[in-house]
């Protein structure tokens, strides 16, 4: 077996279920989510078949799926902003509790999430559910680290705004 497919198939070891958590939440389609998913590990092959080389390959996954799920949006609905599908009720919350059971307030936090705005509700996704680095969300979304910290300082900001707001069960 060769060192690409040794380096793709431990890429798919360490990275696949967060990826596909990624897609998930950002299309809320658990099919769509297996395809993409599938689909960016077949990308990332043709890659490197052709005597392509990558020296972060978590980052370098993330940016082909942020690709996919762009690519599906546009065919979902022509529309140019994520504010735009908001309004016409898009919800990317992630609803499987079962995933967040560990995490204190953690299923409301996911489903916070898909209130803010798409630039800090993405970072905060991004760097607390996914774990990735500022310098990976930023080799995935092309911003510089300093606009990628500020994004994430405003979507927790907004954040502790929506968890203060939410009504308390009784």
């Amino acid at each position: 077996m060769g060192s690409k497919q040794k380096q793709l198939e431990e890429a798919y070891r360490e990275h696949a279920d967060a990826l596909f958590r990624f897609c998930l939440f950002k299309i809320s389609d658990r099919e769509q989510a297996k395809d993409l998913l599938q689909e960016t590990f077949t990308r990332a092959w043709q890659f490197l078949s052709r005597d392509g080389a990558v020296d972060n390959f978590k980052a370098f996954l993330y940016k082909i799926m942020s690709n996919l799920v762009i690519d599906e949006y546009r065919k979902r609905k022509p529309v140019d902003s994520l504010e735009i599908l908001h309004e016409d009720g898009f919800d990317p919350s992630f609803d499987d509790t079962d995933r967040w059971i560990d995490a204190i307030d953690g299923t409301k936090a996911v489903r916070l999430l898909g209130k803010i705005p798409p630039p800090y509700g993405e970072a905060v996704f991004m760097r607390y559910v996914q774990e990735l680095s500022l310098g990976e969300i930023s080799a995935i979304t092309g911003e510089r680290e300093n606009t990628i910290a500020v994004h994430i300082h405003r979507g927790l900001e907004k954040l502790k705004t929506l968890f203060r707001n939410e009504p308390q069960p009784s």
